[in-house]
């Protein structure tokens, strides 16, 4: 009796919390964009400094091991500038902010569909389809960003914030149902 009580009081609260996050995001999406930029910085400083460091065991040599070098670099100086970037610029930077984001993810694609060449070229039995699918990822949403990043954002973060609502309304009525199968 008293496990379906918990789980059922465990999945409300959570529930709950998801709807009111997904409200914030959309009524506050300019301090939503602001955690996402540090975050996605956070990570490009982290992917850049894994390729840095992950040089020697690709075995890349001459352009490949350049633009590998260049990617890891640029990836650390742009995800530093996101993390440092929403504390220090208004909300104009944004767009501009978008449009170099979206030409860092070309060139960090454009650098993953070489390096899937160049693997595949130095070992044939090596997996490339990571590679390939960053590179898919990365030009899609640099596509997107290019297309109109402010309608974009707005959109991708009211989705966002719609979605979470969606989740959280759907952990509450998990948990009724855990409860009640609990509880017979």
């Amino acid at each position: 009796m008293k496990k379906g009580l918990g789980r059922l009081v465990w999945n409300t609260i959570i529930g709950i919390l998801i709807v009111v996050g997904g409200i914030l995001i959309i009524t506050h999406q300019e301090g939503f964009v602001k955690v996402v930029m540090v975050i996605a910085g956070i990570i490009a400083v982290l992917e850049g400094i894994y390729t840095l460091v992950n040089l020697y065991k690709w075995q890349f040599e001459g352009a490949t091991k350049t633009l590998a070098i260049c990617k890891g670099v640029a990836m650390i100086l742009l995800g530093a500038f996101a993390v440092y970037s929403p504390f220090a610029a208004g909300a104009a930077f944004f767009t501009t902010y978008i449009y170099i984001f979206a030409i860092g993810l070309v060139i960090s694609g454009s650098v993953a569909i070489q390096n899937a060449f160049m693997l595949h070229k130095i070992n044939a039995a090596l997996p490339v389809s990571g590679f390939a699918w960053e590179a898919l990822i990365d030009l899609i949403i640099a596509i997107l960003c290019f297309m109109n990043p402010t309608e974009i954002m707005g959109i991708a973060v009211t989705v966002i914030g719609v979605v979470a609502i969606l989740l959280g309304i759907l952990t509450v009525f998990t948990g009724f149902r855990v409860y009640k199968k609990l509880e017979g």
